[in-house]
C-alpha cells in the first residue's frame, strides 16, 4: 500500500506518493508469507457431512417430508457425503524442489 506524502504542494506532482520500495536506504522490510490453519481431513471432512446432512434434513422438512424420514435420509447421506470427501477430497502436496535442484 502506498502512504501518502505531504511535502508541499507547489514540489513535483509525483512526489506526493511514495512507492513501497522509496525508503532513503533502499531497504524493505521482508514480509511474512501467511498460511491458512492446518486442520486435520477428518475434521474437515466431519463439517462436509455434518453440514450437508443438516441442509438435506432441513431441506426435506421445509418442502414437506416428515421428520423422521427426514431425519434418517439427513443422517445417512451426511455419513455418505463424510466417507466422500475422508477418501477422495485430500490434495497430494506438490513435492518442493530440493536445494540442488533450486541451485541449478
Amino acid at each position: 500500500m502506498r502512504k501518502f506524502n505531504f511535502p508541499h504542494f507547489h514540489s513535483r506532482a509525483c512526489s506526493l506518493w511514495k512507492s513501497p520500495g522509496s525508503s532513503p536506504s533502499g531497504y524493505s522490510p521482508p514480509v511474512p508469507h501467511l498460511r491458512q490453519p492446518a486442520f486435520p481431513h477428518g475434521v474437515v471432512s466431519f463439517i462436509w457431512g455434518l453440514v450437508f446432512g443438516l441442509y438435506l434434513w432441513l431441506g426435506m422438512l421445509a418442502v414437506g417430508i416428515s421428520g423422521a424420514t427426514s431425519f434418517i435420509l439427513g443422517a445417512v447421506s451426511g455419513f455418505l457425503i463424510f466417507l466422500l470427501v475422508r477418501m477422495y477430497g485430500v490434495d497430494e502436496p506438490r513435492r518442493q524442489p530440493g536445494r540442488r535442484e533450486r541451485a541449478r
